[in-house]
């Protein structure tokens, strides 16, 4: 990750906030609004890809769907399309349509905006709560709660503390260490990096931000119904989409809500 230095002279705002893991609130998932279901969203951070992180076009995105409806109905359903990069030197602007309100479902279809063209689009499903004998969603894995394991930063130290560590990864592993970063991860089954071997392609890691998530509770319906708010743990399995050839964004996820 890189600095989380604000473009806020391209963007016209205001001084970011000095904690990097307030702006996860007071800023990212604050949108401005500008007329009815329009709204512009800012960065504050930059990966050092120097494209818009995807996870962030999406938070926003759901916050300008979830503006839209009551709130007495859950995000049922979300599905997303990136079709351009981000430019990290203008904001975003989402424009939102409302695609059906019904009495049980609401269906919004959101586009992400830069420079006249769409950068990504999606449809976002909202349900009113209900019980229902449908379960759709795989089974939970059986992994060790986040608790048991270690966070990014001890897991970082575990690697560096090894007298048999490469010098590259030494030299990454520090690199990593000396950004902040307003996620916290923690790895299933962390790799050795001195016995690296073939494996699977899957990765399990629990994943929740750091701080306080602002703004409003925005309502998940999934295994465990609730609401996402700071303190909970995301689960999540991915599966790496090995490519042949290089491509310039690919991946492949699911993810279940546990509070």
């Amino acid at each position: 990750m890189s600095s989380s230095q604000a473009p806020e002279d391209q963007q016209g705002g205001g001084d970011p906030p000095g904690d990097l893991r307030s702006v996860l609130v007071t800023s990212v998932l604050n949108l401005e609004p500008l007329d009815e279901d329009l709204f512009r969203g800012r960065h504050y951070w930059v990966p050092t890809t120097q494209r818009l992180f995807g996870g962030q076009i999406v938070g926003q995105a759901l916050v300008a769907a979830a503006k839209s409806v009551s709130e007495d109905v859950h995000v049922h359903s979300l599905h997303c399309y990136f079709v351009r990069t981000g430019d990290p030197k203008v904001p975003v602007l989402y424009q939102v349509e409302r695609t059906r309100t019904g009495t049980s479902f609401s269906v919004r279809s959101v586009k992400a905006v830069q420079h006249g063209q769409p950068i990504f689009i999606c449809q976002a499903s909202f349900q009113q709560a209900q019980p229902s004998p449908l379960q759709h969603q795989f089974s939970m894995p059986a992994v060790p709660p986040p608790e048991e394991l270690l966070d990014h930063e001890a897991l970082i130290d575990q690697y560096l503390r090894d007298p048999n560590l490469q010098e590259m990864y030494r030299v990454g592993l520090n690199r990593i260490a000396a950004k902040e970063v307003p996620i916290e991860i923690k790895l299933v089954n962390p790799p050795i990096l001195s016995q690296l071997q073939s494996k699977e392609p899957k990765q399990m890691f629990w994943v929740r931000a750091r701080g306080h998530i602002g703004w409003k509770k925005i309502p998940l319906k999934g295994p465990s119904e609730g609401d996402l708010r700071s303190e909970d743990w995301i689960s999540v399995f991915t599966h790496p989409c090995p490519l042949p050839i290089p491509a310039a964004f690919v991946t492949c996820h699911t993810h279940t809500h546990t509070p």
